[in-house]
């Protein structure tokens, strides 16, 4: 886990949860261009690894840090964002500190804001695991990399504002690690929870001691600045400095993607779908995440030949359904209108692929269909708004049959719906909806193949 702290906390020279102890040697080591300062212990219960094959006279593994770090400052200040602030002085120099201690397997980093009671903007420090026996990198290299790129996040992130929205911070830390090492092992794994529990709010991770789904809202800000450039980034860390609370970090994003000609429903939208074609079903969708094929597939709500569900659909999250259909005309509808939702449909090709949507069904209670060949569909079931409930909706997928409890009274869906020569004469089953009876969709869309998870290394 990688910690943030928005209290000042003990230094690793003044004690605290992870210190340096009676048994450390500790020294210090002055990065090249002397933007940090790398305290570590040369023996005791804290020493670092002391391999140094350079002959400097320094560990390896300590020149790295300040050499990771310093890397980091530069393509942070390059791409825009404020650098974190001087501490004027806090750990004997202005150079930001980083403590390498032992966390006993508990995290790997932590940032600590130095704010004095302060809310606003504020120094801190770092501290990262000494030695990452155990952790699971790859190697200390990338253990570098990846501590040194999310930890400063934090720094830059005290620059602007101090919050409790660890979606947000952890969230676009972990994008910041993609920033500084594009692809990299730890951020696509991350990414990978956000697509374990696309049916929660972006913005409402579970509770208690920080979850993976916080650092996995990453995921999101690799859409959002690829989708507007990285640059929308820095706009967001702008809007946090005086937005930093849930709600309004959420109307700013909004209103920055309004002003980069799009809506939060169009970009959550594409989201959606775009998480749809990962893992297994990558490799054929218009415009999927490079790195689609190593993400894991999202999960369905329910899996059959035809659906009458009523599942809760949150703000900023999805749902998805999987549906083996034999054949024929495909209707949809919904027992009520339903605004805050988007529908799509994607056909699985012959290889199990996700293709694009070819159909976008209206999210009411309209009879509308579309013909199908046989196969398997997926149905991208999402709230692309900040709305302040979720959505709840009765709603049917399959035979003309199959959504008629779905329709209000004397619905007809026989050969006045698109794509059905049908004429049944029967009547909706009547769902006790107040809406009049809508027309029916007019035109047929043509579906099918040939138709058209700080916790971090060990979190399980």
């Amino acid at each position: 886990m990688l910690l943030f702290a928005t209290l000042a906390l003990a230094r690793p020279t003044e004690g605290g949860s992870w210190a340096f102890d009676e048994t450390d040697t500790v020294v210090t080591y002055d990065s090249e261009q002397g933007l940090v300062r790398v305290w570590y212990s040369v023996e005791g219960n804290n020493a670092v690894d002391l391999d140094d094959v350079d002959g400097s006279g320094v560990p390896d593994f300590v020149e790295a840090v300040g050499a990771s770090s310093e890397n980091v400052l530069l393509v942070y200040e390059t791409a825009g964002f404020r650098l974190p602030l001087s501490d004027e002085g806090k750990g004997g120099s202005n150079a930001l500190d980083a403590y390498l201690v032992d966390f006993g397997g508990d995290a790997d980093g932590m940032w600590a804001s130095e704010c004095g009671g302060s809310s606003g903007a504020c120094s801190g420090y770092f501290t990262m695991e000494n030695d990452f026996a155990g952790y699971g990198y790859g190697d200390l290299d990338e253990a570098v990399r990846v501590l040194t790129s999310h930890e400063l996040f934090h720094g830059v992130q005290a620059a602007y504002a101090q919050s409790e929205a660890v979606w947000f911070l952890e969230g676009t830390a972990t994008w910041a690690e993609h920033l500084y090492d594009p692809y990299n092992d730890d951020f696509i794994r991350f990414c990978s929870y956000y697509i374990d529990d696309a049916g929660r709010s972006l913005s409402e991770p579970p509770a208690g001691p920080v979850p993976a789904f916080a650092y996995a809202t990453a995921l999101w800000w690799f859409h959002l600045a690829e989708r507007h450039g990285e640059a929308v980034m820095v706009e967001m860390m702008e809007a946090f400095a005086d937005h930093p609370d849930d709600d309004e970090l959420l109307v700013a994003m909004s209103e920055i993607e309004a002003a980069h000609d799009s809506t939060l429903w169009d970009d959550f939208s594409e989201f959606s779908m775009r998480n749809l074609a990962t893992g297994d079903r990558a490799g054929a969708y218009t415009g999927e995440y490079p790195f689609a094929a190593e993400l894991r597939e999202v999960k369905d709500e329910e899996a059959g030949t035809s659906f009458n569900v009523e599942d809760r659909v949150y703000p900023l999250a999805t749902v998805y359904y999987e549906l083996d259909w034999a054949g024929g005309d495909l209707y949809f509808a919904m027992a009520e209108d339903a605004p805050d939702l988007f529908v799509s449909v994607h056909a699985l090709d012959a290889e199990g692929r996700a293709l694009d949507a070819t159909y976008f069904p209206e999210p009411g209670p309209v009879s509308q269909s579309v013909s199908a060949e046989a196969g398997t569909y997926w149905i991208v079931l999402s709230n692309p708004s900040l709305a302040d409930d979720s959505t709840k909706v009765p709603t049917c997928i399959g035979t003309a049959a199959d959504i008629e409890p779905c329709l209000p009274d004397e619905v007809d869906t026989g050969d006045d719906t698109a794509g059905g020569d049908d004429d049944t004469g029967e009547t909706g089953s009547g769902c006790g909806c107040t809406s009049a009876p809508a027309v029916p969709l007019a035109t047929a869309v043509m579906l099918g193949l040939g138709l058209v998870t700080r916790r971090r290394r060990g979190l399980g």
